[in-house]
Order: C-alpha cells, then sequence, then structure tokens
C-alpha cells in the first residue's frame, strides 16, 4: 500500500513514515503508538496529533503512547506547548495516553504540557521508557504492527 492511500488498514511491518512520525497499533490491547523523530517543531506535531486523531475516528477510543525518544531536536518554543495543550486532547477522556520522554529538554517540554493539559482535565502520563509505559497500561506482551494513517 503506498502511503498516500485512504484505506487505513494495518499494512504489516512496512512502516508509515510521513512528517517525522511512525504510527503502530496493538489490535488485541487497542493501544495506539506514535514515534517522533528528528527535528520536531510545531508544524510536525500537529501532524502527528493529525494522524492519532484519524487512527481514533477510524478505530474506536484506543489508549495510546507518543514515544519522543528518537527526537533529535526540539525546535518549538514555549508558547508552541502552550498551544498544543489548549487544543482537544487526542485521546478521550478515560483512555490514558502517555508521552515517553528520556532525554531532559523533551521531558521537559513534556512536563509543561501535562502542566497545562491537567488544567483542562486530561489523563496524560509521562514515563521515561516505553518499558514504563507499558507498565502504566498493563500491558505485558504488547504486539504493535505498523499503520498508515499519513
Amino acid at each position: 500500500m503506498s502511503q498516500f492511500s485512504n484505506n487505513p488498514l494495518p499494512v504489516g511491518q512496512a512502516v508509515a513514515r510521513t512528517a517525522g512520525h511512525t504510527l503502530q497499533l496493538d489490535l488485541k490491547h487497542e493501544v495506539w503508538l506514535i514515534t517522533l523523530r528528528g527535528v520536531v517543531t510545531e508544524v510536525s506535531a500537529l501532524e502527528a496529533c493529525a494522524a492519532v486523531e484519524r487512527l481514533i475516528a477510524a478505530k474506536g477510543p484506543w489508549a495510546g503512547i507518543a514515544d519522543l525518544s528518537a527526537i533529535e531536536k526540539a525546535d518549538i518554543s514555549g508558547e508552541s506547548v502552550r498551544f498544543l495543550a489548549a487544543r482537544r486532547p487526542v485521546a478521550p477522556t478515560g483512555r490514558l495516553c502517555i508521552l515517553v520522554a528520556p532525554q531532559d529538554v523533551i521531558y521537559g517540554l513534556s512536563r509543561m504540557f501535562q502542566i497545562l493539559r491537567d488544567q483542562i482535565g486530561s489523563d496524560l502520563q509521562i514515563a521515561h521508557t516505553l518499558e514504563e509505559a507499558f507498565a502504566l497500561l498493563g500491558l505485558e506482551s504488547p504486539d504493535f504492527e505498523a499503520v498508515d494513517f499519513g
């Protein structure tokens, strides 16, 4: 399947790579995992959010993990973090969303996002590792497959 296809079905092990992110699903546990990589900007963060929103519209209100471990540089301002935090949450209320942020700068920006998001109500946690995120969701043997939601 082309990464430009409108068909939002799993594509096996092919990895959808657009706008600096990859998106995967664990169908058994109903959890999405988006990995952001490279230089992240407000625009690429919004593109990643839009991909998750399309996935949730197609699959339902699943819990999610945003893995920020592969970010090489965060070219994003505090004002951009405030703007992103003020948006409607990607994960619906009652479904946990976890940001994995091992680097100090990314962790700090994630905490800023979490604090601002807490003011509007959201189920958001910050973890240092994917393993910690899996534990927060009670996942013992996650099995993620790549999907293409742009």
